[in-house]
């Protein structure tokens, strides 16, 4: 059964996509390309494929899905949980110099970018900390052994 389109908007998904969308195997490493009608395969960038491979995931185990841009200028809250910290965790920061915000008025804001910026580089940080843990415990399994 295929997906009926409400408006430009909207689909629905039925039961039937559901059960689908469950039951196709998605193995690591998977890609996701387009094959037109005269058999010509178009190729699609990483970052669109990995958004329509979480937008599969997101029908697969929840029924539904949203897809939407988040805006240029984000509130404070926004900005927190995109970082997944607290909003005084994240005005502390502002006062750092960790990342930038701006004022409209008397609200602080934060560009887009910069948050998402910030969020990558906290998570390089993550990943390489934890390979460090690993080399060194590594390096050191003969304290670790009974």
């Amino acid at each position: 059964m295929s997906a009926t389109i409400m408006s430009p908007e909207q689909i629905l998904i039925t039961e039937d996509i559901i059960r689908e969308a469950q039951q196709t195997p998605v193995p690591r490493g998977s890609e996701i390309s387009i094959q037109t009608n005269d058999g010509q395969i178009i190729t699609l960038s990483k970052d669109l494929q990995h958004m329509l491979l979480q937008a599969l995931k997101s029908v697969a185990s929840s029924g539904e899905v949203t897809i939407g841009r988040i805006p240029e200028e984000l509130t404070s809250t926004t900005a927190a949980d995109i970082l997944g910290v607290s909003r005084p965790t994240l005005m502390k920061w502002v006062r750092e110099g960790e990342i930038d915000a701006f004022k409209v008025r008397s609200h602080t804001r934060f560009k887009r970018d910069e948050v998402f910026r910030l969020k990558n580089k906290r998570a390089e940080e993550r990943r390489k900390a934890f390979q460090d843990l690993r080399s060194s415990t590594a390096e050191n399994q003969e304290f670790f052994d009974d």
